[in-house]
């Protein structure tokens, strides 16, 4: 039976309550999404990074709309019973308007959104800034004042330890935040170590983004899950994995193609055609046209 986003929303909750934190693969499109689901987790997460990438190509520098996101989510929705967790960027409104991004979510059929206090430039050179927070505060209400589930999640996020690296900075913008009314924060760039030193005085569930990926200088930023976990994170965001073992993947069979290999040698390169079918529900199909053949 057809999960409704209600249901989701409320089992989304449950989930928070555990005691171990929750992993989000981030989907990129609906086939993502749903092997995401196959493979036993719980929930799962849209970004603007991979949506961005899945559905223009594009890098993730503030080009996706408030359209282009929630239609994302609701194919990611539709072809899972998962809940949907999703980046809803700077909320793509003023406060007073702000009420238009929470409900196409919810229309949607997504679990929560996170918004943002960056004022852009992220993944770019360009220099970026952070909006006041108490402005940051009142848009968190606005937020809230506007959604008609109570439990559709609104998250704040603060950039602070990304512009600035101040991690007290960043601290101080979650307190804030929470006292707005937030139902979960998230602080992007804050390593394990330092979320163990400052957990406590975070009086919120806290979500990171816990990717480890390759940063321009050639090192790793980041913590492992388990050092996360140990840090006392409640959502661990995999913001970068799927989309870019996707791209992996295709690059290496095309790599292979254009050195001469024949289709038989591809290998363990590309999943075999009836498998790849069997996650598409091939075999619901062919029950449901029995019955009318």
């Amino acid at each position: 039976m057809p999960v409704s986003a209600a249901q989701r929303r409320v089992a989304f909750k449950g989930l928070l309550a555990s005691s171990k934190p929750l992993l989000l693969p981030g989907a990129y499109d609906a086939l993502s999404a749903h092997l995401v689901e196959r493979a036993g987790f719980p929930a799962t997460y849209l970004g603007s990074f991979a949506a961005a990438t899945g559905l223009q190509g594009l890098p993730d520098v503030g080009l996706i709309t408030l359209t282009e996101l929630t239609d994302a989510a609701r194919r990611i929705v539709d072809a899972t019973s998962l809940p949907v967790l999703a980046d809803a960027e700077k909320g793509f409104y003023e406060d007073a308007n702000i009420w238009r991004t929470v409900r196409a979510f919810e229309a949607a059929g997504t679990t929560g959104i996170h918004i943002e206090d960056n004022l852009g430039g992220k993944h770019t050179s360009r220099p970026a800034g952070l909006l006041d927070a108490d402005r940051m505060a009142n848009r968190i209400r606005a937020a809230l004042d506007a959604r008609d589930d109570p439990n559709f999640l609104i998250i704040a996020r603060t950039d602070a330890a990304w512009i600035y690296g101040d991690l007290e900075e960043a601290v101080a913008r979650l307190r804030r935040y929470v006292a707005a009314g937030a139902d979960l924060v998230f602080a992007p760039k804050i390593p394990a170590a330092d979320l163990k030193k400052v957990r406590s005085r975070i009086e919120a569930p806290v979500v990171v983004a816990a990717d480890l990926y390759d940063a321009p200088d050639g090192s790793r930023p980041g913590s492992t899950l388990a050092e996360y976990a140990d840090a006392g994170a409640d959502v661990l965001l995999l913001w970068y994995s799927l989309v870019g073992a996707a791209a992996k993947g295709v690059a290496d069979t095309l790599d292979a193609l254009a050195s001469g290999a024949e289709i038989e040698g591809l290998g363990d390169l590309v999943l075999d055609q009836r498998t790849f079918e069997s996650f598409m529900g091939y075999a619901e199909y062919e029950a449901r046209a029995s019955r009318y053949a």
